[in-house]
């Protein structure tokens, strides 16, 4: 079984998603491949800003100070659900381009799955900013990669957005296994009902 996650890292249910995912494979001994693909939510979100969670909400996602405090909360409060301790409050918003550069160079080096879940972590909890480059290189740093290099795994990041194009992916996370099924922002018991039923 091939399971490939589109997501995006500043997506906090993307975080939640894959924690869920791990549960579900833990519960069932499935030992799918996974692969990270890369979805951009904000593809044109400016780089030369710098804002926090709730400044993007306020001036660009035309969400009120009121409406972003029940989100974050809700959204802080299923990720304690499943063991992550989310800091949303100190998050910092980022294109993400350079981030899913990221994660294709972990899994250059053997590493994707831990280097997703890095840029997640620093992301929701840890108050990073995923599209600095000083913040990226050092998260490779911690998980033992060389630097990113400028420009390097665009044409596989590319590659990744006609793909979510090709299945119909319009949110994350997205999971598409074995390139016939689709699963939206699916719950433990459904990832668990689905792997035993595909793979008993």
């Amino acid at each position: 079984m091939r399971i490939e996650i589109f997501s995006d890292m500043v997506c906090p249910w993307c975080y939640i998603g894959k924690r869920r995912l791990s549960i579900a494979l833990e519960r069932t001994g499935a030992r799918p491949e996974l692969v990270w693909r890369a979805f951009q939510l904000d593809p044109a979100y400016p780089s030369d800003v710098t804002w926090t969670l709730t400044d993007a909400h306020l001036n660009r996602y035309g969400i009120n100070a009121a409406e972003d405090k029940r989100r974050q909360k809700m959204t802080t409060d299923l990720a304690a659900q499943v063991g992550l301790e989310y800091r949303l409050d100190r998050a910092i918003m980022a294109n993400t381009a350079d981030a899913h550069r990221m994660v294709k160079h972990g899994h250059a080096h053997g590493k994707g799955t831990e280097t997703a879940e890095a840029l997640m972590s620093g992301f929701a909890v840890e108050g990073r900013n995923i599209g600095d480059p000083g913040d990226l290189n050092a998260i490779a740093a911690e998980l033992g990669l060389p630097p990113l290099e400028p420009g390097a795994y665009k044409k596989e990041v590319n590659a990744d957005l006609a793909r979510a194009a090709q299945y119909g992916v319009h949110g994350v996370p997205s999971l598409v296994v074995d390139e016939r099924y689709m699963l939206v922002s699916p719950d433990i018991q459904d990832l668990t009902g689905f792997l035993e039923q595909h793979t008993g």
